[in-house]
């Protein structure tokens, strides 16, 4: 039996349906083509980019072109040229950066000087576009002679206060080869001959030096000019000339070099060692020659130099203002001698304030005496000399005692104390008040002291010459509660307001809630008096002892805690630390810290030894 042949209206329908499928599928394909999905995956970036030919070339000796070109493996940016782009030696005119296609271009439009080698660091000013890995340690250095300088120098910057590193600091060499300058002026008028910048870590590293005694120094600089000529700007400077030495520093001078780095992900340099014979040479990757976490080079000198603020030579009131109603205070630039002050518009034949100097003198506060005036017009003098003339309104604006006064209907003398939670440290001092105003008049007898609920006869006497503290001793019990009851109008100030009636509970302390710290030093090595300080959260001085001789020394009754030590060798004996003078060569005064944080425990004693000066 045949088999039934499909009608033509049959084979029409079947056609139409596979047909239908056919365009379906091919605008399904042409969508998907036309919404491209982001790829997934993959690792991020994470390096930077990659010089791979230089034209000139890297290290190009007898240089003459005023162009380079450096041609990098992917698309870059340029960041901060001004800040982070540095040339040495300096040129007159700075050099034209700019990008085209993956390759930067550098226009030299100054006069370049002759047998010269010339270094163009670039700082973190070359980055990627796509994740900003920046590339760090790149120059570019060519010479206008017959041969590359090759000496180096290194050395790290530290703040002279604390010997914090600083970073981003510049470092500068002077050569002697000015006629009318002389040779420890250089830093004041005129630009350096080489010139580099600081890492995270502070650490500064000189190439392509000549074979020369160069004076060095290192720079906060703020207006750009590589020049010491702001008051504002830090400095730090070394005693004596230093002279550079050779640092073998693997190098990838060509692109072929470059190149097979890429391949091979290695960059297999030979190093030859100082003394090292040619045979004894190996081949070396950078990973092993240079430590990643350090710019410095180990088994080579390092100049270590402490940046400070140089001392103004001449006396300034640097501010002047009125902290609240009748109280001024006056800044100095540094530390007063023989300051004298008339008032010009108020009676001087009777007292008109009360002085009070900062611990060091660089500041003085004024107490006015005289309640109703409103503004003193006040000359300030040192050694015969004018240094200014204050115009000042003794009331400030901000001051609310008048709207206070309505509140509350009448305005009382201030007055704090010395416990911290409700608890006194009657090991380390008695119980004290402390006035917002000094006192005019006080009557002790008034003040009562009650001790669980006997009532004591404490002792109690001023504790400073301006009369704002008033110590209260007794015969401290430990572990007791204890009240300072004083009625109102005991203590009048010299505002003429009274004190509203003060009643303080607090409780004093157990010895073996306490801990104490015991140095051992020695400074038979560098003898000399030192200011041993204590420093405990954000470095806070918790206490001070001078020393001009090797024992221990002891920090009693300490709250439990983490503390670090600080030693300032004195070496003006003034009890201070001393910031340099860079004109008179003066460097500020070393200051050496224990390299590890103590901590301190409850009724227990901790034992130290330390030779301060061997921190370096």
């Amino acid at each position: 039996m045949e088999a039934e042949k499909p009608s033509p209206m049959s084979f029409m329908k079947y056609s139409r349906i596979y047909l239908f499928f056919l365009i379906f599928t091919v605008c399904s394909l042409l969508w998907e083509c036309a919404n491209p999905v982001a790829p997934e995956g993959g690792p991020k970036d994470t390096q930077p980019p990659k010089a791979l030919k230089f034209t000139p070339p890297n290290h190009t000796t007898n240089y003459t072109d005023h162009s380079i070109k450096i041609d990098f493996n992917e698309f870059i940016a340029l960041k901060n040229q001004a800040a982070e782009v540095t040339v040495s030696p300096p040129l007159k005119t700075i050099p034209d950066l700019r990008i085209r296609g993956k390759s930067l271009v550098i226009k030299l439009d100054d006069t370049l000087s002759a047998n010269t080698t010339y270094s163009i660091d670039f700082g973190k000013a070359i980055s990627d576009i796509t994740e900003n890995n920046a590339l760090l340690g790149f120059s570019y250095v060519f010479s206008t002679g017959p041969y590359i300088d090759s000496l180096s120098l290194q050395g790290k910057v530290f703040n002279s206060f604390d010997l914090s590193p600083q970073k981003d600091l510049f470092a500068l060499l002077y050569l002697n080869i000015y006629d009318t300058i002389a040779f420890d002026s250089l830093p004041l008028k005129v630009k350096p001959y080489y010139v580099t910048k600081t890492n995270e870590k502070g650490e500064y590293m000189f190439h392509n030096l000549k074979a020369s005694e160069m004076k060095l120094t290192a720079l906060a600089d703020l207006n750009g000019n590589l020049i010491f000529d702001q008051a504002s700007e830090k400095v730090a400077f070394n005693d004596s000339l230093v002279k550079p030495y050779y640092i073998p520093i693997p190098r990838r001078d060509s692109s072929t070099a470059v190149k097979d780095s890429l391949k091979t992900g290695k960059d297999t340099i030979k190093i030859k060692s100082p003394g090292e014979s040619t045979k004894a040479q190996k081949s070396k990757t950078a990973s092993d020659t240079i430590k990643k976490d350090t710019l410095l080079k180990p088994g080579f000198p390092s100049h270590l130099l402490f940046l400070f603020d140089d001392i103004d030579s001449i006396q300034r009131i640097q501010k002047s203002q009125v902290i609240k109603k009748g109280l001024v205070l006056i800044t100095f630039s540094f530390p007063t001698k023989s300051i004298d002050l008339k008032p010009l518009n108020c009676d001087t034949t009777a007292p008109w304030a009360l002085k009070e100097f900062s611990k060091h003198k660089d500041s003085l506060y004024l107490w006015i005496l005289n309640t109703h005036m409103d503004s003193l017009i006040l000359r300030v003098c040192q050694d015969n000399k004018v240094l200014d003339t204050l115009k000042l309104e003794l009331i400030p604006k901000d001051d609310k005692s008048a709207s206070r006064k309505k509140e509350q209907g009448k305005v009382y003398l201030g007055v704090n104390n010395n416990t911290y939670s409700s608890n006194l440290n009657q090991f380390t001092g008695n119980f004290t008040l402390i006035f917002s105003y000094p006192l005019a008049s006080a009557d002790f007898k008034r003040i009562k002291l009650i001790q669980d609920k006997d009532t004591l006869k404490p002792k109690a006497h001023f504790a400073d010459s301006l009369k704002r503290l008033i110590s209260i001793e007794t015969k401290w019990k430990e572990d007791k509660s204890y009240v300072v009851f004083i009625p109102d109008s005991v203590f009048i100030g010299i505002n003429g307001l009274a004190n509203d009636t003060i009643r303080i509970s607090f409780k004093t302390h157990q010895a073996r809630e306490f801990g104490n710290l015991i140095l051992d030093l020695d400074i038979s090595k560098h003898p000399g008096d030192y200011i041993i300080q204590l420093l405990g959260d954000r470095d806070a001085l918790i206490g001070e002892k001078r020393i001009n001789s090797s024992g221990k020394v002891k920090f009693e009754f300490l709250t439990p805690g983490k503390f670090k030590v600080k030693a300032v060798f004195d070496r003006n004996h003034n009890g201070r630390w001393d910031t340099g003078n860079f004109r008179k060569k003066i460097q500020p005064e070393e200051v050496f810290y224990l390299q590890k944080t103590l901590e301190i425990r409850a009724n227990w004693d901790v034992e130290e030894k330390w030779n301060p000066v061997s921190v370096f």
